[in-house]
């Protein structure tokens, strides 16, 4: 059961990651010139997700037999499991924007964040800070791990929501013997 878990949770979570990084492209093709269809593109993918992860979970859940039930915390679980898949998706998607094609804009998005603080901070902290941001924010590793880390934290609470909707109590009395006692 507990291998099924897994390859269950890394085929939602691949779904959720590809559809993820599909609205992310969208949102990248469209540019802030359109604010309002970049909400509307924003709403529908975060709605899409949350559809994604219920339908999922819902479905894993129903793969369990009545003796078993499916549990709350089972649930919250799998929607983790998942979203944790998606958010390794979304980091390598990341990484790849941030070293091929939006490197340079990251890297002077920095430079005009560090421009405003430049008189917040003591010289040598600022100096350190600056090279460790701009070390960061190209880093492949660091924004796998920031895309895991952050879909984890949304991951739990979409797991909290999801769960109460999808768990099953067990039933000890539905593998047995149906026959009433005369």
């Amino acid at each position: 059961m507990n291998k099924n878990f897994w390859l269950e949770a890394l085929k939602g979570g691949t779904i959720i990651g590809l559809v993820s990084v599909g609205f992310a492209i969208l949102s990248q093709t469209i540019g802030e010139d359109s604010t309002t269809l970049l909400k509307i593109v924003n709403f529908l993918s975060s709605f899409i997700v949350i559809m994604l992860a219920f339908g999922l979970t819902r479905k894993f859940s129903a793969s369990h037999t009545l003796e078993v039930g499916f549990s709350f915390g089972r649930g919250v679980g799998f929607v983790v499991a998942m979203m944790l898949f998606a958010g390794f998706i979304q980091g390598l998607y990341s990484a790849i924007m941030a070293k091929f094609f939006i490197g340079d804009e990251l890297l002077g998005a920095v430079d005009e964040v560090m421009a405003q603080m430049q008189d917040k901070l003591p010289a040598e902290q600022f100096d350190s800070t600056y090279q460790m941001m701009r070390k960061s924010v190209t880093n492949p590793l660091m924004l796998t791990f920031s895309a895991m880390f952050s879909n984890l934290l949304y991951g739990t609470f979409l797991g909290l929501c999801v769960s109460i909707f999808t768990r099953r109590r067990a039933d000890i009395f539905a593998g047995g013997d149906n026959q009433s006692a005369q």
